[in-house]
């Protein structure tokens, strides 16, 4: 007489150790695409400040002579006009124009990256230095003397 082995199929414990092995790889999945997410907005928020940096280049470029002859391009955290300069039918003189590039660039980097501050400084008649920084979840570093470093795009430039 044989007797007959029954294969009752999946026991309780494969379909728990399936469901742990699923839960983990989804886990690693949502971990992997928040990642992604950051990485993304982070490469935007870089790209935004490169075309801000470059933008107020152009700007100084059209006003060249008042770029190299005063401090209208000049910008501390806390320098720059906060009303819209206005320019009378006319048109704009140079030192109008300036202001007026200054506060609508200080618009479009408040508005493209919260929370960022710009400096732009002067170093001899035909140099500048824009600097802007900001702050990204997840991407501030910390060096070896506990301080912190912050994203920051610089472009130098001779006019």
């Amino acid at each position: 007489m044989r007797l007959r082995k029954k294969s009752g199929g999946f026991t309780l414990i494969e379909v728990l150790i399936a469901l742990v092995i699923l839960a983990v790889g989804l886990l690693g999945m949502a971990t992997l695409m928040t990642s992604s997410m950051q990485s993304s907005q982070g490469a935007y928020r870089r790209s935004q400040a490169s075309l801000l940096a470059y933008d107020i280049v152009e700007r100084m470029r059209f006003n060249r002579e008042q770029a190299v002859t005063t401090n209208d391009y000049v910008l501390t955290t806390t320098s720059g006009a906060t009303t819209e300069p206005s320019c009378g039918t006319g048109g704009c003189t140079a030192t109008q124009q300036a202001q007026l590039d200054m506060f609508q660039w200080r618009q479009a980097l408040s508005a493209a990256l919260p929370g960022a501050v710009a400096s732009i400084s002067r170093s001899n008649d035909f140099q500048y230095q824009i600097i802007i920084a900001w702050d990204e979840v997840g991407s501030t570093l910390k060096k070896q003397d506990d301080s912190t470093v912050t994203p920051t795009f610089t472009l130098r430039i001779d006019l």
